[in-house]
């Protein structure tokens, strides 16, 4: 067989996937960028200045929380900026990152530096919850689960729930079973979807109750950023270091529950720390 007629052959053999839909919102320096699930294909959205997009959390279905870094008053700090997608305006709130809105609400958890706060408005003015201290070199995680709870992490230390109908933090049952490193809440099932002691992905309730684990391609180091409700689908970023030279190298994939396959959407497209998606 010649080498054209195997590649013929190889062409016509190539998987068939169903058609997606929907987009993920991503930073690439100081553009707000959007990677469409149809193709593979990006567009920029927005430009901010010149300040750096560090990370972004939805607020609603037509507004973002981006953390941005750039130099205010002449020192370089973090901030947050709300944009708004259809009027392209920007409000700034407070110096902090890891912005989150809890859903459907105006409360706002992020991490000031040092502490870990919630916030919301009462009239004209914040009401301020402190949720945990910390040293400035210990990374924080912060994921909202519901209109008035959030998990968190401080350091290496143990998964906490924060109740802010309460104010008080306590250990659920995922903490055994869960890191919140690249992990996503997932709504419709009340669950995260997580990496267990087997770095295996599995859809976990607060309670610690595990559910089914997926069906990943064996040998990737794939990390969840994004679950897309409306298509039940995993969205999946891979990074490796290529062989040749130092340079790393990024890829997107795509879980499909409904029929168990995973695939490659996009090689060479690095989407940073979070993303939003938007069907």
């Amino acid at each position: 067989m010649t080498v054209f007629a195997l590649a013929l052959l190889l062409a016509g053999c190539a998987e068939e996937h169903r058609e997606l839909s929907g987009g993920l919102y991503f930073a690439a320096g100081n553009y707000l960028a959007e990677l469409d699930l149809r193709n593979g294909s990006t567009r920029v959205v927005t430009s901010i200045g010149d300040e750096t997009i560090v990370g972004l959390a939805p607020h609603g279905s037509e507004r973002l929380l981006l953390t941005v870094y750039g130099e205010v008053n002449r020192q370089y700090v973090h901030s947050l900026v709300l944009y708004d997608l259809a009027t392209k305006q920007q409000l700034r709130f407070f110096e902090g990152r890891r912005g989150r809105y809890l859903p459907g609400t105006d409360v706002l958890v992020y991490d000031e530096g040092r502490r870990i706060l919630a916030k919301r408005r009462q009239g004209d003015t914040w009401e301020t919850i402190e949720v945990a201290s910390r040293d400035y070199r210990v990374p924080v995680q912060i994921i909202p689960v519901s209109a008035t709870a959030f998990l968190y992490t401080v350091g290496d230390g143990p998964v906490q729930l924060f109740d802010i109908a309460d104010g008080t933090s306590s250990t659920p049952g995922l903490a055994d079973r869960c890191s919140l490193d690249a992990a996503v809440w997932v709504p419709a099932f009340d669950a995260l979807l997580c990496r267990g002691n087997e770095t295996v992905y599995a859809f976990v309730t607060l309670d610690g109750s595990v559910g089914k684990p997926l069906s990943l391609p064996d040998g990737r180091p794939l990390e969840a950023v994004a679950y897309a409700a409306d298509q039940d689908l995993v969205i999946f970023s891979e990074r490796w270091q290529s062989f040749i030279g130092e340079r790393q190298k990024h890829a997107i994939w795509v879980h499909d529950r409904d029929t168990g396959e995973t695939w490659r959407l996009v090689e060479n497209q690095h989407l940073g720390e979070t993303v939003v998606y938007r069907p």
